[in-house]
Order: structure tokens, then sequence, then C-alpha cells
């Protein structure tokens, strides 16, 4: 009993630790509630002794996404390179939280594997990763995925860069979000310069051809139309 007693104080330590983080969201999944059974087993691969994902997120501030073209500039000043250096501060300071938390982690006496705001490693073929952010994120209740294939969520719309660290520490889950986020306007994929997007069937939540977007996003230098069109949470439709 009391050895019990004193993994529930550490694991409410763990938990402390990631009220603390200076980032703009916070989700919680268990990992034996995942309905993705392929992602369940990936991330038991990853450690095996993992209870629980906690899913980090920051705010892409849209001053900086208004910047951003998906066309490439010969010559001149490409003020795509602003956002890029904003995408480079967010990704340090998810990381770093990320990291943080499973230091608190490891120092409470759990095994922690942080995956940091870079993303996961992909398969190159066929475009897919080993673990999906975005989808993880989902389980954790930060928001829905959406027509653009991105996470909607409620205050920041498709605006969003994150990171995940798995543990063995028990967490209070966050709530899955039921209602759909996205208004499925199809303005993301009117105004998708690859034509990569399309209208998804009844039983998918999107419909995306990825190498077509990598292709345009490789030759352009560059594309965030989808996120930066879309009116959820967007400072323009206010």
């Amino acid at each position: 009993m009391a050895k019990k007693k004193n993994t529930e104080k550490i694991s409410k330590e763990v938990q402390a630790a990631l009220a603390k983080l200076e980032v703009d969201m916070v989700g919680v999944a268990r990992v034996d509630a995942l309905k993705d059974g392929a992602t369940r087993n990936t991330m038991l691969k990853l450690l095996p002794g993992v209870k629980f994902i906690a899913v980090l997120g920051m705010e892409i501030w849209p001053e900086f996404l208004d910047l951003t073209s998906p066309e490439m500039t010969a010559g001149g000043i490409n003020l795509n390179d602003i956002y890029q250096q904003h995408q480079d501060y967010i990704r340090g300071r998810l990381s770093k939280a990320i990291y943080d938390f499973a230091k608190a982690s490891r120092q409470a006496g759990f095994k922690a594997l942080p995956l940091a705001a870079n993303g996961p490693a992909v398969d190159r073929r066929v475009l897919k990763a080993i673990i999906s952010y975005k989808h993880v994120a989902e389980a954790a209740g930060l928001g829905r995925i959406g027509m653009s294939s991105l996470l909607v969520t409620e205050k920041f719309g498709p605006r969003v860069r994150l990171a995940m660290c798995l543990t063995e520490a028990l967490l209070e889950p966050t709530p899955y979000l039921k209602d759909h986020i996205c208004r499925y306007c199809n303005v993301c994929v009117f105004k998708c310069p690859a034509h990569a997007l399309e209208k998804p069937k009844t039983s998918e939540a999107y419909a995306i051809n990825k190498f077509a977007c990598r292709e345009y996003v490789e030759a352009s230098g560059g594309c965030s139309e989808c996120m930066r069109v879309c009116p959820v949470a967007s400072p323009k439709y206010e």
C-alpha cells in the first residue's frame, strides 16, 4: 500500500511540472486509450513502459504567417525568411519545454522520451511519420483534424506547432473534443496552390495528395496557404 501511495505522489509531481511549462496548449492522452493500434504499438516500441503522452502546442503568430507567399521569388527579398525565423523560435521554445517535462519525469523516477518540435522520423518513400503529432494531439483533446489535414484548435485554428513526450508517469488525461472545429468551408481546398487537397468522403476528415503537397513546397521554397487562409480563430475574420 505504501508503494502505491508513493507512486501516486510522484505522478502528481510530474503533473505539476507539466502545468508550469510556458506553452500555449497542453494535452494528455492515455496510450491504452488510443484508437489507432499501430500508434500504440509504435509508442510501446519506442518506450516499452509508456503509460501517457503529453502534447504541447504553441501558437504560430498570424502576423508572421501573413508575410508568407506560396510562390518562389527570383532574387530580391523573400519575406518567407522572416516567417521561418519565427518558426525556429517556436520550435526552440517547444523543444525546451518538452525536454524540461521529460527531465521532471525522469527525476521523479519515470522514464520519458521527448519528441521535439522538429517533427518525428518520416518514411520518405510513402511520406508516413513514425508517429503523427496531430493525431495524438487530437486524442489529447487539443483540437480536431480538419479538411486541410492540419490539427484545428478552438483558440488558434490550425496555426499551431506541436511537440510531445512519452512517459511512464501517471497523468490526468484531458477530454477528447467531440465536436468538429473545422467549418468545412472548402477555403483551404480552393486556395491550395498545389491542388493537393480535395473534399473528403463522408467517412473521412480530409483528403490530401501528400506527394503533390511536398513537391510544391520543395519547388516553391515553402507554402503555408492552407494554414494562412483558414478562417477558424483568424483575426481577419473577427
